[in-house]
């Protein structure tokens, strides 16, 4: 009997120390939980606070031309082609967008050493009082005062077409 109780302790030896050793032993990493919408969320904030921004520049639209009926008479041809001469500004001014204060301002237009800075003429504005240039700094079309202008009065300002403001 001695024997056999011996022999049950023995496995009651080795089944505990089996256990003890297989607990405290390595174990298998536990699969960790993964939040996918914080993880993509703080991925994409992380992106945008490195990213520089650009400075903004409005592009301005340039005026277009007010449009002339399908089927109209067609002019006489003139006899003499008329002179353009680029006229000269008279005053330092801005050079808009559209007519006013109320569109964007491009540039304004310094004058050289001589008090004067030539333009070329694109048209006439549609508002009373404004005339389209070319823009002598960027070589768009803007939009200046007609009486910061010094225009040559024996010129035919109807050769200029009606333009209107961009959007």
């Amino acid at each position: 009997m001695v024997m056999k109780m011996d022999f049950s302790r023995s496995i009651v030896i080795i089944l505990a120390a089996a256990f003890v050793i297989t607990s405290c032993g390595p174990q298998a990493p536990a699969t960790p939980t993964v939040d996918m919408i914080g993880t993509a969320a703080a991925q994409m904030a992380a992106e945008m606070l490195t990213q520089t921004a650009g400075a903004v520049t409005p592009t301005p639209l340039p005026p277009t031309e007010t449009p002339t009926p399908m089927f109209t008479e067609t002019p006489a041809a003139p006899t003499e082609k008329p002179q353009v001469k680029p006229p000269a500004l008279i005053a330092q001014t801005g050079c808009w967008t559209g007519p006013g204060d109320s569109y964007t301002l491009i540039s304004n237009i310094e004058l050289n050493e001589r008090g004067r800075k030539n333009v070329t003429i694109l048209g006439m504005g549609t508002e009373p009082g404004w005339i389209v240039i070319r823009n002598p700094y960027f070589n768009n079309p803007c939009w200046v005062k007609i009486e910061d202008m010094d225009i040559d009065p024996n010129m035919d300002m109807s050769q200029f077409p009606p333009m209107t403001p961009g959007p």
